[in-house]
């Protein structure tokens, strides 16, 4: 049996017409892909490191409010503790019981104390030994290099005349002091480290 030809087309037609009607008109956008919810951030939920800078040294290794034991270690093979405390000078007042009994430097051979406040470094005290005539010079000369001019100088003591000669720095203060009797062959140079203020 013979089919008629246009039967056929419309058949074929009409399958062609249902094949492509779903793939046009209105299409649905796909749907985002589906994200998990953030909890909010809360006030103290991150934590932040701060790295406070070292702060620099005040005398050689030496920074303000170590501890006598971080003192020590500093200078390991010459700070001691003493065993008593040894007093700065008749002119600054208090005492120490850690030391470095010889250190050459600044222009003379001294005798250094460190002096502590609560546990914490806030003096290094100097007394040269065996100050000679040309002691005070020789220092302040050696400071004047390092730090330049000073800031004051001013003249102390009675029947002991002396001189007392300051420069100023952002991390500390340092005071020369120079004192003596020269018919008497007596000198006293020290030489003081304090926190700025």
């Amino acid at each position: 049996m013979r089919q008629n030809g246009p039967v056929k087309y419309i058949a074929v037609a009409g399958l062609a017409v249902l094949l492509f009607v779903p793939g046009c008109g209105n299409r649905e956008q796909a749907a985002p892909p589906a994200t998990t919810p953030q909890p909010p951030a809360t006030a103290g939920s991150a934590t932040t490191t701060t790295t406070l800078p070292t702060p620099p040294p005040v005398w050689r290794t030496a920074r303000w409010g170590m501890t006598r034991d971080e003192v020590l270690a500093a200078f390991p093979s010459e700070a001691q503790r003493l065993a008593q405390p040894a007093a700065f000078g008749p002119t600054a007042p208090g005492s120490s019981d850690v030391a470095i009994p010889v250190y050459e430097g600044e222009g003379a051979k001294f005798r250094v104390l460190f002096g502590f406040e609560s546990n914490a470094l806030s003096r290094v005290h100097l007394t040269a030994i065996q100050a000679g005539d040309a002691t005070c010079e020789e220092v302040e000369k050696v400071l004047t290099e390092k730090h330049a001019a000073p800031l004051a100088r001013t003249n102390t003591g009675t029947s002991l005349r002396g001189e007392e000669i300051v420069w100023k720095r952002p991390d500390q203060t340092i005071t020369l002091g120079c004192a003596g009797v020269h018919s008497l062959g007596f000198r006293s140079v020290t030489l003081a480290y304090t926190p700025p203020g």
